[in-house]
């Protein structure tokens, strides 16, 4: 993939705000949470039915583990609650690299609808959506070239 470079007379920017397109943002760590919640669910249930079956096996086996319970569900809980604020941060962090971009070409296409045919998407390394970028900008270098074209007497 071309790495891209900003157009001469441009600047680089840099993001300072982590939500920049606030309800796709949190929408696709609304998602991202939930999906993780969710097998965190299924793994959970699936370990109190097998070992609800070994106990009912092997009462005595399992003993030290339900008189330790409490105990091990606190610590549990604990890892549990620092296991989902990790996946929260991830997550803040995905949904910034798709909705940068997102928030990118949503004000190049307004500098465009305004008639400056001249504008560019630019996004950071690492972002997604750069491969739209590319055909995107192709494209507008074709419309200006053809906007030219047609100014000069359309040849």
């Amino acid at each position: 993939m071309d790495k891209q470079q900003p157009a001469p007379g441009t600047t680089q920017f840099k993001r300072r705000t982590i939500f920049i397109k606030k309800n796709l943002q949190f929408s696709y760590m609304t998602l991202i949470i939930l999906s993780v919640l969710a097998g965190l669910l299924i793994m959970a249930f699936e370990l109190t039915f097998t070992l609800n079956d070994i106990f009912d096996q092997y009462p005595v086996l399992l003993q030290p583990l339900y008189d330790h319970f409490p105990a091990l569900a606190y610590g549990f809980i604990y890892k549990l609650v620092i296991y989902v604020v990790f996946v929260v941060l991830i997550s803040a962090i995905v949904s910034h690299k798709m909705a940068g971009p997102v928030y990118r070409f949503e004000q190049t296409c307004k500098a465009i609808a305004k008639g400056d045919f001249s504008q560019r998407v630019h996004l950071r390394k690492g972002d997604q959506l750069m491969d739209l970028q590319n055909e995107f900008n192709k494209m507008m270098d074709r419309v200006e070239e053809e906007i030219k074209k047609n100014k000069n007497g359309g040849v």
